[in-house]
This record gives structure tokens, C-alpha cells and sequence, in this order.
């Protein structure tokens, strides 16, 4: 498991589970990387604004868990049921949802 996360959240301990790149595209430190005060510092100076680390060590505030995503999808769709299309997209956006966990 992994998780992107913004590098105001990162801390030093987290170990990274994909590379970091700058934005020419070259990599300033590789995967497995234990993060540092310094080197999330030096990230900072460098424009980054994303780390993708191991686990899932942060609750961000705009994540959800699947169920209560998959029961506001279904209040949302709740008024439109006898519509085939629309029905059709709430079936795409949660898979997609569903998807998205694994």
C-alpha cells in the first residue's frame, strides 16, 4: 500500500515508495528513501509538492472510506433512478471508487 501525499504532511520516518522527480523530470531520490527534516526541506526548495511513501500513515482531510463514498453516490443518484444513463454513470463512478482501493 500506498499513498500520495502533499509534502506539508510528509515527516521525517516516512519512507518513500516511488521516486521523486523535479519537474524536468530527474530524479532527486529514489524509492525506500527514509525522509529527513533536510530532506524534506531540500524538497521544498526544489518546488516539490507531492511524496508518494509507504503505507497509509495519513488521514487526509478530503478522504473518505468506500462506504461513505458508495452511500453519498447513492443519495446523489437517489432522485434519478428511473434514468438509464445517469444510472449507467453512478455504475462507472463506482467501480471507479471501487477501483481506486486496490
Amino acid at each position: 500500500m500506498k499513498q500520495k501525499i502533499p509534502l506539508s504532511y510528509a515527516k521525517p520516518g516516512m519512507v518513500l515508495a516511488e521516486e521523486v522527480a523535479d519537474d524536468k523530470g530527474r530524479v532527486l531520490c529514489g524509492p525506500e528513501t527514509e525522509l529527513s527534516q533536510g530532506l524534506i526541506e531540500k524538497f521544498y526548495s526544489m518546488g516539490i509538492k507531492f511524496v508518494t511513501v509507504k503505507g497509509h500513515p495519513v488521514d487526509l482531510p478530503w478522504e473518505k472510506p468506500l462506504e461513505e463514498e458508495l452511500k453519498e453516490l447513492e443519495e446523489r443518484f437517489g432522485k434519478v433512478a428511473d434514468n438509464k444513463r445517469l444510472m449507467a454513470l453512478k455504475a462507472l463512478i463506482a467501480d471507479y471508487l471501487k477501483n481506486k482501493e486496490s
